[in-house]
This record gives C-alpha cells, sequence and structure tokens, in this order.
C-alpha cells in the first residue's frame, strides 16, 4: 500500500462569512462509549481464561500480556480486543475475543492464531475439542536489516507498506494497512533479535483482517536476515501480494472435524456476553 504524506499548510482565518463547525453531541458521544467499557472488561476476562504452553507437557506456559495490543470496532457494532501470549518476550500466540449486536445480550466469538515456529502444547479450547496448532514458517526477505533498532523500525515498516493485504466478502477488498505495529518485541534470548506484527483492517472499521510478523533473525553464521510470516485473523479468503505478485492465499476457514483440531488458526462461538441493563426508576 502507499505511504500517505501529509503536508503542513500556513492557517489563514476567514473572518467575513465565517461560520463556527457545531458543537459535538456529548450526549451521544457518551451513548456510544456506554457499552463499550463493560465490554473491554469482558474481553479481558475471557482472554485469561485461555492457558497456552511451548511444551506439550505443560511445563513452559505462554505469559499473557496484561494489556490488549489492539481494541477495534465496526460501524455495524461489532467490537474486540486483540491480545498476545509471549515467550521470553517472543509473541508466540495472538488471539480476540470480540461480540457482536444485541439488545440485551451480545453474541461473542473467540479467535486464535500461533505465531510460533514450532508446535504449540494442546490447549482444551472447549469440553468437546483441543486445539494442537503445528508451527508457522517464516519466509526471508530482501534487504539487510540495520545494526541498531532506531534503524530497523523504519525499515520493517518499509516491508508492511510493499505489502498489499486482500480479502473476499461479496467482492475483493483492499484491506488498510494500519500505520503502527500492533506490537515491537526484542528478546534477550534465541535467534529473532527484533520484530513487529503490522495489521492490516477492513475499511468499515479497524477490525483486523491480516497480520504480518516482520522478523529480524540471527542466522547460523552470525548474519542478519528478514523474515516474515503471514497470519489469518478472519474466516474468509484472504490473500496477500508485493506489487503485483501474490506471495500468499488462505481459503475460507473450515472448522475441523471431530475433537482434536490442528490448524495453525481455530475460531469459535463463545456464548453470550450480557450487557447492564439501565436503572428502571421507581
Amino acid at each position: 500500500m502507499k505511504a500517505l504524506t501529509f503536508l503542513l499548510l500556513p492557517a489563514v482565518c476567514l473572518v467575513a462569512g465565517a461560520v463556527d463547525p457545531p458543537a459535538p453531541d456529548k450526549e451521544k458521544e457518551k451513548e456510544k462509549e456506554k457499552p463499550l467499557g463493560p465490554l473491554r472488561e469482558q474481553y479481558q476476562l475471557a482472554a485469561k481464561k485461555y492457558e497456552f504452553f511451548l511444551d506439550k507437557d505443560k511445563k513452559k506456559p505462554l505469559t499473557l500480556e496484561p494489556k490488549p495490543v489492539f481494541s477495534w470496532a465496526n460501524d455495524d457494532d461489532w467490537s474486540g480486543d486483540v491480545f498476545v501470549w509471549t515467550a521470553g518476550g517472543k509473541p508466540r500466540v495472538i488471539g480476540c475475543t470480540l461480540s457482536g449486536p444485541g439488545k440485551e445480550d451480545r453474541p461473542a466469538f473467540h479467535e486464535f492464531h500461533t505465531l510460533s515456529p514450532d508446535p504449540l502444547g494442546p490447549v482444551a479450547m472447549t469440553a468437546k475439542y483441543t486445539w494442537t496448532p503445528p508451527g508457522i514458517g517464516f519466509h526471508k526477505q530482501d534487504g539487510a536489516p540495520a545494526a541498531t533498532p532506531a534503524g530497523r523500525l523504519p525499515q520493517m515498516r518499509g516491508i508492511a507498506r510493499d505489502l498489499s493485504a486482500w480479502m473476499e466478502a461479496d467482492g475483493k477488498w483492499e484491506l488498510r494497512l494500519l500505520p503502527q505495529p500492533l506490537m515491537r518485541y526484542q528478546p534477550a534470548e534465541g535467534d529473532v533479535i527484533d520484530g513487529a506484527l503490522f495489521c492490516w483492517v477492513w475499511t468499515k472499521g479497524t477490525d483486523p483482517e491480516v497480520i504480518v510478523a516482520v522478523e529480524c533473525h540471527r542466522t547460523a553464521d552470525k548474519k542478519l536476515e528478514w523474515r516474515i510470516a503471514p497470519v489469518r485473523f478472519s474466516n474468509r479468503e484472504l490473500w496477500l501480494k508485493n506489487g503485483d505478485r501474490e506471495l500468499w492465499r488462505v481459503p475460507v476457514h473450515r472448522d475441523e472435524q471431530g475433537d482434536t483440531w490442528s490448524n495453525v488458526y481455530t475460531t469459535r462461538y463463545a456464548g453470550r456476553i450480557a450487557l447492564p441493563q439501565p436503572k428502571k426508576n421507581p
């Protein structure tokens, strides 16, 4: 996607015929904000119930980052919070707890994608199925990483800007790249010395649909190289391009059958969230 350039122009004061802009309707703004506070609390509580592990024996737990890395809302009253579970400072699972419109309660859904290059330990998502995600692949990119973190961040942004993300939803949609990464990380150990999670959202709001991990890896011969891993964050068909060249495509997501699901991505219906009702006057 093309980078946006903002021009700062000198302010011009028009006196004759000037009209003050209408004051914002504070009551309407309050009404919009009312349901989000309780909802955000519910999203956080839901995320805390999940436990992920690096190993099948469940001796190496992942750590849930205390705050969501992103909070989003759509025009049609869907909203959600995005959470990350880490090990040694590196994100290993990314998930979203979200809900849709409802009068007295809202349908809730949870989705997760592994970010680990190695298989994770089995996770009981519900009483009916266990998620056993395999590892994901990271693909080498051209260019030499800078020697410093300050020098690498603009390089990572440049890699993300060179990509375009697309989604099929009753037609082909080009998704919008958020200007800031969801998360920047610099693990103290391992081959990954720097990384960031970049996010593409739908134009109807800020619902994340595609995420790309851009990482600087140290190779066996002590050299640095860029690698990326595309991540689906939607059950729709998605694809990623660099110019006219398609790099990655995933079909519509279908739930697996049986009691063990082994896709890198999983999503499920999570019941309903009851909304606090306004107090009635006596």
